[in-house]
């Protein structure tokens, strides 16, 4: 894999100012992505779905209301982005387990794409993380609702 995915871990984070959780330190790529303006710095990502901060550093703060695309997580709204780099909903991967007959065309050329170096998860990812484990937890939520409804 590529280091798409790396994030500066000798930062000390600190608690999210709207809910007090601590989020991951992703820097300020993945948050200039939404906000070109948006300072130099160790910013966080908050990943708790019920806050609505996405970014902070300091006392600043950047909310669901004031970045580009939804937060798959966070989503509140139809489609909710799984796949940052390569426009994937979760609405898509449901339509490719059903036309696939229950496997995933879509991960499979994710993961192929992220291993030749063609993902930018780092800027496009609000997580600044790789989506494949986004991708995975998707894929088992609709595998699993699916049988629940049989």
């Amino acid at each position: 894999m590529s280091n798409c995915c790396r994030t500066d871990q000798s930062i000390d984070p600190t608690a999210c100012p709207s809910c007090g959780f601590t989020g991951p330190v992703v820097g300020a790529l993945p948050v200039r992505s939404h906000l070109a303006e948006a300072i130099e710095g160790s910013w966080q990502h908050c990943p708790k779905p019920d806050c609505v901060v996405i970014y902070y550093l300091d006392i600043h703060t950047i909310t669901a209301d004031s970045v580009r695309t939804q937060v798959g997580h966070k989503a509140s709204e139809k489609p909710t982005p799984i796949c940052f780099c390569f426009a994937h909903t979760a609405d898509d991967f449901a339509d490719d387990l059903k036309a696939n007959d229950g496997v995933s065309t879509i991960k499979a050329e994710i993961k192929t794409a992220v291993a030749k170096g063609f993902c930018a998860c780092e800027h496009l990812n609000v997580s600044g993380n790789c989506c494949l484990a986004d991708v995975h937890r998707t894929l088992k939520s609709i595998t699993t609702a699916a049988t629940a409804r049989v």
